[in-house]
Formats: C-alpha cells, sequence, structure tokens
C-alpha cells in the first residue's frame, strides 16, 4: 500500500480581519481565498470578536487548509516610562474551539464609550477642514456592525481625503498620524494582564501583536513583552513575522533576540485588512507545531 500523500502546504498566517470587523472580505471570502493562496493554516483574528469558534478543515487528507478560532483583543497597558495607559493588542489563539461567552466582559466594555471617542476624532478631522459626519461613519458601519477608525478611513477614501487605508491612517487617525487620539481616554479596555489570563484560562496562545505600532521605543517594547510573558504562563507568542517588518533586519533581530530571552513563540502575521492585500509570507507551520506541543505539555 502506498504511503498517503503528504500535505505540502506550509504557510501560516495567524492576524487578519474579515467584514466582522474592519476587513473587507467575508469570513468564507478569506478561507476560500487561503485555501487557493495555498496556505496551510490561517486564523482570522476580528477585533474584539470571535467570529469562527471552532477549528475548521477544508480540502483532503493530502492537501488542505486549517482555521482556528482567534480573536484580535484590545487591552490596557501602563506604560510606566510614560506614566500612561496605551491601547496593546493581544490575540488569543485556540487550537480546538473556544466559547464566544467566557469573553463576553471583555468585549462588552469594548463597546461602551466608543460612540464618543469616533465623535471625538471627527471633531479633530473637523479642525483640520476635514469633513466626516457621524452619518456617514455610521453608514459605514452598518455594513459590517463594527464601528471604529477603519470606518473614518473608507468615507475619507471616498471623499477623496486619501488614497487607500494607509494613507488615511498615517495622516488622520493611526497611531502615527499628528492628530492620533488616545481610545483610553474615552474607552476603558481591560488590562492586558487580565485579558492573557482570560485566554490561558481557556487553554489559548496569547499573541503579543505588532510591537513596533504602539509608539513606543526598543527599551518601552522590552519593558512591554517582559510584562506579557510573565503573564503568559510559558505559552505566549510574538509576532516576530510581521509583514511590515520582514524587509527591516533591524526590527527583524529585536524581535526574534525579545522571543529567545522570554521564551515566546514565533507567530507570523500578515495582518490582511483589504482585498488586495497578500496573506503572510514569513515563517512556516513549524513555528504553529512548536505553539502547539507546547499547549499540549502546559494542560495537562
Amino acid at each position: 500500500m502506498k504511503d498517503k500523500k503528504k500535505n505540502e502546504r506550509k504557510q501560516i498566517d495567524f492576524h487578519m480581519h474579515s467584514l466582522l470587523s474592519d476587513g473587507q472580505n467575508s469570513v468564507e471570502e478569506l478561507v476560500q481565498l487561503a485555501y487557493e493562496n495555498n496556505m496551510r493554516a490561517i486564523a482570522i483574528t476580528d477585533h474584539n470578536h470571535i467570529s469562527i469558534c471552532e477549528k475548521r478543515i477544508i480540502g483532503n487528507e493530502s492537501d488542505f487548509l486549517e482555521i482556528l478560532p482567534a480573536c484580535e483583543f484590545s487591552t490596557s497597558y501602563w506604560v510606566p516610562e510614560q506614566e500612561e495607559n496605551i491601547e496593546v493588542h493581544v490575540i488569543g489563539l485556540w487550537l480546538e474551539s473556544v466559547d464566544p461567552n467566557d469573553f463576553e466582559d471583555i468585549f462588552s466594555v469594548c463597546k461602551l464609550g466608543k460612540l464618543e471617542y469616533i465623535q471625538e476624532i471627527l471633531k479633530i478631522l473637523d479642525g483640520l477642514n476635514v469633513h466626516v459626519s457621524l452619518d456617514e461613519v455610521l453608514e459605514e458601519q452598518r455594513k459590517t456592525g463594527h464601528l471604529g477608525r477603519h470606518q473614518i478611513c473608507d468615507v475619507l477614501i471616498r471623499k477623496g481625503y486619501a488614497d487607500n487605508v494607509d494613507q488615511a491612517m498615517d495622516r488622520f487617525v493611526g497611531n502615527w498620524s499628528p492628530y492620533y487620539l488616545n481610545p483610553l481616554r474615552f474607552i476603558k479596555y481591560k488590562k492586558l494582564d487580565e485579558v492573557v489570563q482570560k485566554i490561558r484560562a481557556t487553554h489559548g496562545i496569547p499573541i503579543l501583536c505588532h510591537c513596533y505600532g504602539y509608539s513606543l521605543d526598543e527599551n518601552e517594547i522590552e519593558t512591554l513583552v517582559k510584562t506579557f510573558a510573565k503573564t503568559s504562563d510559558g505559552v505566549g507568542g510574538i509576532e516576530v513575522f510581521y509583514e511590515n517588518y520582514l524587509d527591516d533586519p533591524s526590527r527583524m533581530h529585536f524581535l526574534k533576540k525579545m522571543a529567545y530571552r522570554y521564551r515566546l513563540f514565533y507567530s507570523v502575521a500578515s495582518d490582511r485588512h483589504c482585498v488586495d492585500q497578500h496573506f503572510a509570507t514569513g515563517g512556516d507551520y513549524a513555528y504553529y507545531l512548536k505553539m502547539k506541543e507546547a499547549l499540549a505539555k502546559n494542560n495537562k
């Protein structure tokens, strides 16, 4: 009898978004696109929303794609050097299943203050002679149910103030924009350690997202990584192979050093939002297998 053919797919991507938050593809479209692009395992990580609750597999026994339950959580993190709370994102990744009801206390606080936050951003834009109404943003929200900065970006693009999401973020509303508004002035996200502990308590793997996305210097990033690692109980990951960092040797070296120093697993992330954005190209399935093995040992 001939041996079964081994699945030749290698690439993983544990950070992407669907229409259920601020992506431009439906969940089913993402799954189909990932399969067509020869991905081996993916996680759809919508913001503060679990879009897939149970692991799925599509394909056949020798050529298949795994889709894992996941979520990108917004958390509050105290930066000692700045004496300020900032928003930090953590992915929860589950290998089999997760009950969204276990996180209702976290999701519910994310909704409180969101409208006031959006209104304050629109006031700032209005002062720049960039005119976006709340009704226009809420119309974008009705398409997906999600309300956030990406919905503002969609209006900015439609009205000609920006050519694409990246430009809208950089110019007006993103973390690196000169007009950035800290959401924690309006939204009381749960603390980072609380969210990480809840992910671990539900047998998930917490993954620290895009470390260079928080306006922190590398000393401050290391403090963040150290805090995260201490709470993740030996089964945490960090986005080393984040698509926007792959062409920056200095950042890649630093992130690998952080992973090694604090015993965190490499994770792989495209942070895909747009229809013309490709899936992750760095890292491979071996990194997922290491996470899987460590979680199995820890859960015994």
